[in-house]
């Protein structure tokens, strides 16, 4: 039997929210909030096709509905491998530094064969999402959570979340500051708990370098403290525009 049980459809709700922020037009599809969810869309692999892709679903903005099928069919993911994802997202306690255990996923998904199981984890892999740790003994150890992971569900999960347009937050906040920012403020102004901020914080920092942010162990945030460069600024300012339509 399938992961994915008969009552759920994760792929139209992905296609839900892609469908929705592409009719409303408020933002851009390629960069943009959604830019992960947009990733495993047929069009993402050869970007040639994407004005065609939103042709096509702007020419059905009269009807919701038929614009969900028709993304939802544009969505490289199986119901499988999507349902596993967004089961991820929903039990990850801290998006960080956490793992999904080979026993476990098997415990939550006995009526799986395995050949199914390795076949969602080897799409979550393909697409980025997650890192595949082996071992002698079983298909695997454990899975190991990647932040692309939480950008294609955590909409999906979490309402009005978006794990991008948090890190344009973030990144906004940098680029005013000048001598760097920390996790606890910036959660704090906000109102984020770690589980939101750390996804996006994630985000950032593959802009910075290692000598400018504190990952430390122990502690409930993937990056601490975050200081920029001129270089780093100049990233963090096209990727904030191009996750807020300004470029």
């Amino acid at each position: 039997m399938p992961i994915n049980p008969p009552d759920s459809d994760p792929k139209r709700e992905l296609a839900r929210k892609l469908a929705d922020a592409t009719l409303s037009g408020t933002v851009p599809v390629i960069g943009g909030h959604l830019a992960a969810l947009y990733s495993v869309t047929y069009p993402a692999k050869g970007e040639q096709n994407v004005k065609a892709w939103q042709e096509d679903i702007s020419a059905l903005v009269n009807d919701l509905e038929e614009a969900v099928t028709y993304i939802s069919g544009t969505i490289d993911l199986s119901e499988d491998a999507a349902y596993l994802g967004k089961w991820i997202s929903e039990n990850s306690t801290t998006a960080f530094s956490e793992i999904f255990e080979y026993d476990h996923i098997v415990e939550q998904f006995p009526d799986a064969s395995q050949n199914e199981i390795l076949e969602a984890v080897g799409e979550l892999e393909l697409e980025g999402m997650v890192v595949v740790n082996k071992c002698y003994g079983k298909a695997f150890s454990h899975l190991s959570i990647k932040h692309k992971l939480f950008e294609t569900f955590d909409p999906i999960v979490f309402n009005g979340v978006s794990p991008r347009q948090d890190a344009s937050v973030i990144a906004e906040k940098l680029l005013q500051s000048e001598g760097g920012i920390s996790a606890p403020d910036i959660c704090k102004e906000q109102g984020w708990t770690p589980r939101r901020f750390n996804p996006a914080v994630e985000i950032v920092g593959e802009f910075i370098a290692d000598g400018r942010k504190s990952v430390e162990g122990g502690q409930e945030y993937s990056i601490s403290y975050l200081l920029v460069d001129a270089s780093e600024r100049a990233q963090l300012r096209r990727f904030v525009n191009t996750v807020n339509g300004k470029s």
